[in-house]
């Protein structure tokens, strides 16, 4: 058989090979996201624009003539390679300088795909807030959370969460709280996250902490070592330590850290201690909102009669599916002839009408505010600036003698942006897992019956949100599609040359 006859024998085949295992499993490798299938406007709305930021995220503007309305929606698909994020205002709960920042601020510093307002503050969180993976503010009783748990399912309850310091004696001291007020009687955790100085204004324990490691703010399910430093007795609005922490206790939550001081004096108990919060969801992001407006696709929230649930205003909404997409919806309002906003009742059904199924509010009125990419705000803001007695003031509407000036953006305590997510994503290793502190690895755990977790405090503070991973092409599968590409490539040219050849002999 001639040369070029055997040649063409293995080639062709081995071309034919590579070109079906490509059709066929090329897609899967790549898992492509899906582009938006598009946002149907709800009876009675029009779609007035369409973008796409990011893959599988759409923004849709929707308006409304009677009762005039304008409408902004984020849809999020499943599988979209982006994460929401919780973002805390000037990334500190309290302190001396500005608490509140413009949600366009926050967005553009975070390098959000979009964004919108978070949870209602008039200086700090009034909920638990999470962002990573760190809790920074434990919620209050009395406020709902929007949370994002590792397996990344939504929640709209309660942030369930325990707290304790274990010294070497194995006498827990339990926490009532982080970066709270401190209640009477119990024991507050205060972080640099939360500011220069605790904050407490009545004598008290303070408990200086110095963080060993790992360092920065404390992670649920991480377990962290500290030392306990020293102790100001009768103290109160301590400075907090850049790489440690303040355990403040009143009460009964100061006589407690008096006897742990005076057991490490004693050396019944070492410096060194282990520090954990615990969340049972294994909750990565959380936000503070309230009410929870739609369960198992039907209103949920009650009626008291007030103007906040009755009365139309600009909203700010999160929704989800039954198929796993996310909304992010805000509303206008407070402004006659373009949009006069919604109560809480339409609200739910405008949800419900976008096909969700559960759906919880957030900050509305001259909070809402809808963000694009580099901080661009989108939807028509309500508050203004007007010129009364004189002076600029911003208010929430034009009063009777004011000089109307400009809308602006009122700055908020929190928001709730989206972000491209991680390349890669790798779990947290707890770094004291199997370490040598001496203590048995069952110490570690927290109470299981809700009734020994530690009591939440009723003004607590805002969790974070959502966190999706994107997949990516990498390790062995990448390998081997590159090996398969060269042999591809090498097929080709063969066959080339071997047409060439067979073209010049008259075939």
């Amino acid at each position: 058989m001639p040369r070029l006859r055997r040649v063409e024998m293995v080639v062709w085949p081995a071309a034919l090979v590579l070109m079906a295992v490509l059709a066929i499993a090329g897609p899967a490798w790549a898992e492509p996201v899906p582009a938006p299938a598009g946002t149907v406007a709800p009876p009675g709305y029009v779609v007035t624009s369409q973008d796409s930021p990011a893959g599988g995220v759409e923004h849709t503007a929707l308006l409304r003539a009677n009762p005039p309305l304008t409408v902004n929606v984020a849809r999020i698909q499943p599988g979209a390679a982006v994460s929401m994020r919780a973002v805390l205002s000037n990334d500190q709960v309290a302190g001396p300088g500005p608490e509140l920042e413009r949600t366009s601020s926050m967005c553009a510093r975070v390098h959000c795909v979009l964004a919108i307002n978070g949870d209602f503050g008039t200086d700090q969180p009034l909920g638990g807030l999470v962002t990573d993976g760190q809790l920074l503010r434990t919620p209050s009783t009395t406020h709902h959370q929007l949370s994002v748990t590792a397996a990344g399912a939504l929640e709209d309850t309660n942030l369930e969460w325990t707290g304790k310091l274990l010294p070497t004696d194995l006498q827990p001291l339990r926490l009532d709280g982080l970066n709270v007020a401190r209640p009477p009687g119990k024991v507050v955790l205060y972080t640099p996250a939360f500011g220069p100085t605790t904050q407490t204004d009545g004598a008290g324990v303070e408990l200086v902490l110095r963080v060993i490691e790992p360092a920065g703010e404390f992670r649920l399910g991480q377990t962290a070592q500290v030392e306990l430093v020293s102790l100001a007795d009768g103290a109160a609005n301590s400075a907090i330590p850049k790489d440690g922490a303040i355990l403040s206790g009143e009460g009964a939550g100061a006589d407690a850290l008096r006897r742990l001081w005076q057991r490490v004096g004693t050396g019944s108990a070492g410096p060194r201690a282990l520090l954990r919060f615990e969340s049972p969801g294994e909750v990565v992001e959380s936000v503070g909102g309230s009410p929870i407006l739609i369960k198992d696709g039907k209103r949920w929230f009650t009626d008291p009669g007030d103007d906040f649930t009755e009365g139309r205003h600009p909203r700010t909404l999160v929704g989800w599916t039954p198929g796993g997409d996310v909304l992010l919806v805000t509303v206008d309002g407070r402004q006659p002839g373009l949009s006069v906003g919604m109560s809480l009742f339409e609200a739910a059904d405008l949800l419900l009408s976008l096909g969700a199924t559960e759906g919880i509010n957030l900050d509305g009125g001259g909070s809402t505010t809808f963000v694009q990419a580099g901080g661009k705000v989108a939807n028509n803001v309500s508050d203004v600036t007007v010129r009364s007695g004189g002076q600029e003031i911003v208010r929430h509407s034009v009063q009777p003698g004011d000089v109307f000036i400009n809308h602006v953006e009122r700055p908020v305590a929190s928001a709730l942006a989206v972000v491209p997510s991680n390349p890669v994503s790798v779990q947290p290793v707890d770094p004291l897992a199997g370490s040598g502190f001496g203590l048995p690895q069952q110490a570690l755990a927290l109470p299981g019956p809700a009734a020994d977790r530690p009591a939440l405090v009723a003004d607590g503070g805002l969790p974070a949100l959502i966190s999706r991973r994107g997949s990516d092409l990498s390790g062995p599968v990448a390998d081997v599609a590159v090996v398969l590409g060269l042999f591809g490539i090498v097929s080709v040219l063969i066959g080339l040359a071997v047409f060439r050849r067979r073209l010049a002999a008259g075939f």
